[in-house]
């Protein structure tokens, strides 16, 4: 194929194999990163080299302590040694990256312990409910009875062994003061028991049984403590409801703040209790599921049951209506990860571990994105959600999916429209450019090969740092059925500024309606592996390759004229990172009003489609080359990370909206 006449200017190549990169002398506007010294580099290298030493000497190659190391740290369960839990842990429930894959090993050391609960058989159509007491059960019996109705009832029994009678329920004894074992292990141990049972709910009784209350939370079986129920806990000044005075009591009351923190559902022995514990601790006062029963385990125990059903159902509830609701957009859960527990797990499962981490991060009142959650259903952040709907999400700790369907799925920035392939190729009216920067040309006929799967052949804008890479992209070009042009810029600003700075006379010359813009992405140094993978996944879903994506996109555009950006749904789930500074300098400038919010939804990895009107903010900043960092850069906080989260804000003030598109199954990391 010959390559036609091409009526865009193509800048001449400079005779040397170099091309300037000094900057005028002017200050930079914004926040410049500051570089570090070639012996800060050296002694960054250095540290790199001794950690992996240590790492070596540390760790065997699959990643485990090695035996020294255990015996200090750790004990028999793998639980820190007292006082050592910050050299394990950042946070809690958040352990340090050495220790990270292998603590996920953890739950192996319960299975010995836990197989010495003797747990009855499954009962056909009828749903297990667990119960805890401690030492004895008989003053649970009209709870256990009033469960045995509909339930199969099990009753652990904290070091006791008192028979249940005739309530119908079970009885599991759990040795705990006489045994070896901690506590919290042997409680741990009969969490992870039970959840194999797969229980519709819990109850614990008295406020001594608590921390079993928050076992079985962290293995998402929802549990009503029931509060006020024991002689200690009914022992207190004959004048006044003796539960008054829990929440003040130097022993019970800790123990009632962790059952505020950690139920799903409390069950006060009256009005006045209840009342009484959200004055001294006021945080908890939006938590819902706070009931007052009189005599919870005798005359008011259907109370409990209806409240222990409520909190059963409502996982099931929620699975069910996500299901019920564009289930294809769950394809997110389906794509095969590296770091997968080992097992074939369905969708729907992969849906309840979901909801099962969310509640346990509201439960932690950790942040909710450590570790990192992933997006659960295409068009949907539910981070950005739950910040604009704490009650719910956090305090009630409502699955933010679940909570969107349920409200008729509201318009707000935590839903973009996201569309996917075209079955075939299709031409499209819109006048189409695209904008590569190669600093690695070798990856120019990648994308050529991407574009030709395509009906568009947009016109080329393609910059480098080099005459050298300008003659090879020339090269690679020469057969290309539209125009080219070929620009050789300076070596900051990564992809940024060559597409702002340097081509802003074609984004502001009314030549084209959409412009894409994509680079050469090839991560290097310790973490190149992500490398390929990001780059195929953004190249897949903006240009194409199993499908023509890039005929897509401007299809979706001409259809829809008031969308001004498209960018590759991403399911990572990012904040503003280290970007706080420059992103608030660029908001000034900018004039943005909208709330930055904690979490941002953005082309991450920066390559998209635009309208040049809705580019009109950006442009009107007029960045020129001295605004850039010179190289090299840190992996975040500069002026490029900075434009690359705040694009769809920019977008927004120009009076355009935006969609995200997705080819099914693919990801990146």
């Amino acid at each position: 194929m010959t390559r036609p006449e091409s009526s865009l200017p193509e800048q001449a190549l400079p005779a040397t194999d170099g091309v300037s990169t000094d900057r005028p002398a002017k200050r930079a506007r914004y926040y410049m990163p500051k570089q570090r010294s070639p012996l800060r580099r050296a002694i960054t290298v250095h540290t790199q080299k001794t950690g992996r030493w240590l790492g070596q000497l540390l760790f065997d190659v699959e990643g485990r302590p090695r035996a020294f190391l255990r015996a200090l740290l750790f004990d028999a369960y793998q639980r820190p040694r007292p006082g050592l839990e910050g050299v394990i842990f950042k946070e809690p429930g958040r352990p340090r990256r050495p220790f990270a894959g292998w603590l996920t090993q953890a739950d192996a050391t319960l299975a010995p312990l836990a197989a010495g609960f003797a747990f009855p058989p499954p009962v056909a159509d009828r749903r297990t409910v667990l119960v805890v007491v401690e030492s004895s059960a008989k003053s649970a019996a009209p709870l256990l009875r009033a469960l045995a109705r509909d339930h199969a009832v099990v009753v652990a029994v904290l070091d006791g062994g008192e028979d249940a009678g005739d309530s119908g329920a079970v009885e599991v004894p759990v040795a705990v003061a006489r045994s070896r074992v901690p506590r919290a292990v042997t409680l741990d141990a009969l969490a992870y028991r039970a959840r194999a049972e797969r229980p519709l709910f819990a109850v614990t009784v008295g406020l001594s049984t608590i921390d079993a209350a928050d076992a079985l939370e962290q293995r998402n079986i929802p549990v009503v403590a029931v509060i006020g129920a024991t002689e200690s806990e009914r022992a207190g000044p004959p004048a006044q409801d003796p539960a008054l005075d829990l929440a003040i009591d130097p022993v019970l009351g800790p123990a009632l703040e962790r059952a505020l923190d950690r139920a799903s559902a409390l069950v006060f022995p009256s009005p006045a209790a209840r009342d009484a514990a959200l004055a001294a601790m006021p945080r908890f006062a939006a938590r819902r599921r706070l009931v007052a029963a009189e005599d919870p385990l005798g005359g008011g125990v259907d109370e409990v049951v209806v409240i222990g059903r409520e909190i059963g159902e409502e996982l099931d509830r929620e699975v069910a209506l996500v299901l019920a609701t564009e289930p294809e957009r769950l394809e997110v859960l389906d794509i095969p990860r590296e770091n997968d527990p080992p097992g074939d797990f369905t969708v729907v499962e992969k849906l309840e571990a979901r909801i099962a981490d969310w509640r346990r991060k509201a439960l932690l009142k950790r942040h909710p994105n450590r570790p990192p959650l992933r997006r659960p259903y295409s068009g949907f952040h539910p981070l950005i959600y739950a910040e604009h709907h704490p009650v719910a999400c956090f305090d009630q700790r409502r699955y933010p999916l679940a909570h969107w369907i349920e409200r008729g799925r509201p318009a707000g920035p935590w839903a973009i429209p996201v569309f996917g392939p075209l079955p075939e190729p299709r031409a499209s009216g819109l006048r189409s450019a695209l904008h590569g920067h190669f600093f690695y040309p070798d990856l120019l006929p990648e994308l050529l090969e991407r574009i030709a799967v395509n009906a568009a052949r947009p016109d080329l804008f393609l910059t480098t740092d080099t005459p050298a890479k300008a003659a090879e992209l020339k090269a690679l070009t020469a057969t290309y059925p539209a125009p080219v042009r070929i620009d050789v810029v300076p070596n900051v600003g990564r992809d940024v500024g060559p597409f702002l700075t340097a081509l802003r006379d074609a984004l502001t010359g009314g030549g084209y309606d959409v412009f894409l813009h994509v680079h050469g992405k090839k991560t290097k140094g310790r973490r190149r592996a992500i490398g390929d993978p990001w780059r195929n996944f953004l190249w897949e879903n903006l240009i194409g390759g199993a499908h023509p994506m890039l005929d897509a996109v401007l299809a979706h555009m001409e259809a829809q004229p008031r969308v001004g950006l498209v960018y590759p749904e991403d399911t990572h789930l990012l904040d503003w990172a280290r970007n706080g500074r420059i992103a608030e300098e660029l908001r000034a400038d900018l004039d943005l009003t909208e709330p930055p919010g904690t979490y941002v939804d953005f082309p991450v990895g920066n390559m998209f489609a635009i309208r040049p009107a809705a580019l009109g903010p950006y442009l009107a900043l007029g960045l020129d080359w001295a605004d850039y960092p010179a190289e090299p850069i840190p992996d975040d906080g500069t002026l490029m990370h900075g434009l690359e989260r705040l694009l769809p804000m920019a977008v927004r003030k120009a009076g355009f909206t935006t969609a995200a598109v997705r080819v099914p199954g693919t990801d990146w990391d």
